[in-house]
């Protein structure tokens, strides 16, 4: 509806006409811009006066008239307006009305064909603050009208009083009309500014957060690499080895710091299962077996042995998060790798525990994911709350100009772009904590892709991008809105890495290879740029949460690196791969392949 309105505000003549009017004599213009309507309509009708001269019947005062208009701009320019009150500037339009009361009592008086010119000052008085540019226009107008009287007495009639009337009345209308018209757009300004201070804040808080963010997860990477030393040294990690039934045998320096035990109080004496939280022990066999653990002392330690080494069968290993109680009742988490050891003959001769102390990781991720998730949601209500009141300004019912339309429209762009990176970064957080689902159902990828161009190609025509569609019927069984995420997310990156007059092309179609293999057909997509390409070192690290490309950087690109580690998440949900070929300088292609429908999904 706001569209329509808005290409009828386009064919209207009158519309163009109050942008222009307002353009000198808003809110917005300066001392002499205000004046610019005004002196212009005076120099074309000296111009007139040049080529008809008859037209003046007093040379006198029009050369006074003359001189008063040139003084205007003049004044305008000269004066420290900025200095004095507010009402100051209100000086300029009176002298305007004198100037073309002289210039009409020179060339006929009453029958002057430049009367029209009072018109231009009332619009300049009325677009002041208040009412009183209101009330100057109309008295001045009456002044203008009796002008010529002054001059000659015996033009006064009862015509020159009832003209007096009609033209004030004209005039005051007019004045009212354009008053309240230029309130009402510096009421729209100053809600646009108040809209935009507020963009401003919120892209400064998503700004501070991502870097936060970031570095959060810089740390993170740093825990990671100190830990990997750690496990490369055998007196940072807890080793223990046992015997077929458990017991200890092997207890190394790793193992008396993470547990509080002297080596002598193990060894030979104490079953693996003594170290683990009973509660979660009993758990975990009760779902590996479908019953408790029954039997007493060594008996009941070596039936809860197998909840812990179940998994590692033959000569593999098995790793898990476990809950070990330390000798002085502390709980800590460990990552537990358990090897089961083979003798020569095949028959089990124990386990080998390599155990490491990832208490404080799993902590930081979990305060990583309560920290994303709280914020994202801080953000998504005032941003919503944005979107809904820009609604409301757009649809209201005071018309809207198309300047006002185009800024309204950038405020509007913008905050979407907010919530759609907060929607990433509550997503980041759902594939963190393992909530990421899909939703499949039958569907069509190439409707999903068509959807998809439209969205983007406002911001490909704003970036000078070509988009090109190959796109034929595609269906399988997959979730169409994270499709569509998908899609989304390599065109915007596609457009953003493509320079002025390149090309994006999209291209969906049935994956036939996928058909000649399992008989059904799936899919593939692939999108295309002929933008800045990818350096080779870089390709294999895209997919990863918060990486940031050195194009992106050097480019000033706009993201925090959230986008393809998100993609990669939905694709392979669906069963899918995705595939990254580049050329710096040339541009990048960018291939999913999706089979017919998602793993453990029945044919109809």
């Amino acid at each position: 509806m706001s569209a329509e309105r808005t290409g009828r505000d386009r064919r209207r003549p009158g519309t163009r006409l109050v942008r222009l009017v307002s353009r000198f004599t808003g809110p917005e213009a300066g001392v002499l811009e205000r004046q610019q309507p005004f002196v212009v309509a005076f120099a074309l009708s000296m111009i007139v006066l040049w080529l008809v001269p008859s037209l003046v019947t007093d040379p006198a005062l029009v050369a006074v008239a003359a001189a008063i208009a040139v003084a205007v701009p003049v004044l305008a320019v000269l004066l420290p307006w900025q200095r004095w009150p507010e009402w100051a500037p209100d000086v300029l339009p009176v002298v305007s009305l004198l100037a073309i009361a002289l210039l009409r009592t020179g060339t006929g008086g009453p029958g002057s064909v430049f009367a029209a010119l009072i018109f231009l000052p009332v619009l300049t008085l009325a677009a002041q603050r208040g009412r009183r540019g209101v009330v100057i226009a109309t008295v001045g107008v009456v002044a203008v009208v009796f002008t010529p009287v002054v001059f000659e007495p015996a033009t006064f009639t009862v015509q020159t009083v009832a003209r007096a009337i009609v033209v004030a009345l004209v005039a005051l209308l007019q004045a009212v009309v354009a008053h309240e018209a230029t309130e009402r757009l510096r009421a729209r300004n100053a809600a646009l500014d108040r809209l935009r201070v507020h963009q401003d804040e919120l892209l400064d808080i998503v700004r501070r957060d991502a870097e936060v963010i970031a570095r959060v997860a810089s740390e993170r990477e740093l825990a990671l690499e100190q830990l990997v030393s750690v496990i490369d040294s055998a007196t940072e990690q807890a080793i223990i080895a046992t015997d077929s039934a458990g017991v200890v045998q092997v207890f190394n320096a790793g193992a008396e710091r993470l547990l509080g035990f002297a080596q002598g109080e193990v060894v030979g004496r104490a079953n693996l299962t003594r170290f683990h939280e009973p509660a979660e022990l009993a758990e975990r066999y009760r779902a590996l077996f479908g019953h408790d653990a029954r039997g007493e002392g060594a008996q009941a330690d070596r039936r809860l042995l197998e909840a812990v080494v179940a998994s590692a069968s033959g000569g593999g290993s098995h790793v898990r998060d476990w809950r070990w109680v330390r000798r002085d009742g502390e709980t800590r988490t460990v990552r537990l790798a358990v090897t089961r050891r083979v003798d020569a003959d095949g028959a089990s001769s124990g386990f080998v525990v390599v155990a490491t102390d990832v208490t404080a990781e799993r902590e930081a991720a979990a305060l990583k994911e309560q920290f994303v998730s709280l914020v994202s949601h801080e953000l998504r209500t005032p941003l919503t709350a944005v979107l809904g009141y820009l609604e409301l300004v757009q649809d209201g019912t005071d018309p809207l100009t198309d300047e006002q339309r185009e800024y309204l429209a950038i405020v509007e762009r913008n905050a979407r772009r907010q919530l759609r990176l907060v929607s990433d970064l509550l997503l980041t957080a759902q594939l963190e904590a393992g909530r990421f689902v899909i939703t499949p159902q039958d569907m069509d990828l190439a409707e999903v892709a068509r959807t998809a161009l439209a969205s983007a190609a406002y911001s490909a025509q704003a970036a000078q991008v070509r988009l090109v569609e190959h796109v034929e019927t595609t269906r399988l069984v997959a979730d169409p809105l994270r499709l569509a995420q998908v899609v989304d997310n390599l065109l915007s990156n596609a457009i953003k890495f493509t320079q002025p007059g390149g090309t994006v092309a999209v291209s969906v179609g049935p994956d036939r290879d996928d058909h000649a293999a399992t008989g059904e057909a799936g899919a593939v997509l692939e999108v295309s740029d002929s933008g800045v390409g990818i350096a080779p070192d870089e390709i294999d690290q895209l997919t990863q949460r918060f990486f940031r490309a050195g194009a992106a950087a050097r480019g000033a690109v706009p993201g925090v690196g959230l986008g393809l580690s998100i993609t990669r998440a939905v694709v392979e949900a669906h069963g899918g791969t995705l595939a990254i070929a580049s050329t710096v300088g040339e541009g990048t292609t960018v291939t999913v392949r999706l089979p017919a429908r998602p793993p453990e999904t029945p044919a109809a």
